[in-house]
């Protein structure tokens, strides 16, 4: 019996694309380098901050990162959003008596999802340094944190996410790692990387369970 959902951040509970594209879009103007489409920065969903700057910018320079980070907050409270059903699938989960929690690389996740909107709809969160300082995925220390945390078991866990590093890590865990397509990788993707599951939307995971 499933009694823990733990959900990643970016591309899995919010669309974070358009904020990524934006903050891009303003090293390009700073740069005075061509700004890049939405579709663009889509293939390079999860990928590390060089592969996006190599991606979008035609190269990768440790200041352009300094100037993406500079627009950060701001795009980020702009075009950061939850997805459609992301507070009626927390929601439904908790009335269930399921719980709840979130697993990110970012740095004080908490911080995020309280500009958000949507801190109150989780259990317990960990991040880079939350509640302490943290492996990043996909070390499993987040995840098993959150496990001990709020008594649970890992047959009785599952992890969500939209990359091969949220797969590896609920594997690394010992836990069902569940896929989800908002980011850039397909069915098949998720299937090769041995998740247990994958679906396109947050909602599913509802009959999933069922």
């Amino acid at each position: 019996m499933i009694k823990l959902i733990i959900f990643d951040h970016d591309m899995t509970i919010v669309d974070s694309s358009y904020a990524i594209m934006h903050g891009f879009n303003y090293v390009a103007r700073h740069e005075g380098l061509p700004e890049v489409s939405h579709e663009l920065t889509m293939r390079y969903i999860a990928a590390p901050l060089p592969a996006f700057c190599e991606g979008l910018l035609g190269e990768y320079r440790p200041e352009w990162i300094k100037l993406y980070r500079q627009a950060g907050e701001t795009v980020e409270r702009e075009y950061i959003k939850p997805y459609p059903d992301t507070i009626s699938t927390l929601e439904a989960l908790h009335t269930r008596g399921i719980k709840t929690a979130l697993a990110s690389n970012r740095e004080y996740p908490s911080t995020v999802l309280e500009r958000e909107g949507i801190l109150h709809l989780f259990d317990a969160v960990a991040g880079a340094d939350e509640p302490c300082h943290m492996p990043y995925k996909p070390n499993p220390a987040m995840i098993l944190d959150i496990m001990t945390r709020l008594n649970v078991t890992p047959e009785s866990t599952i992890y969500i996410g939209d990359a091969d590093i949220d797969i590896l890590t609920a594997q690394n865990a010992g836990i069902r790692g569940a896929g989800i397509t908002t980011g850039n990788f397909t069915h098949d993707d998720f299937r090769l990387l041995g998740a247990w599951m994958s679906i396109d939307t947050l909602s599913e995971i509802l009959n999933a369970i069922d």
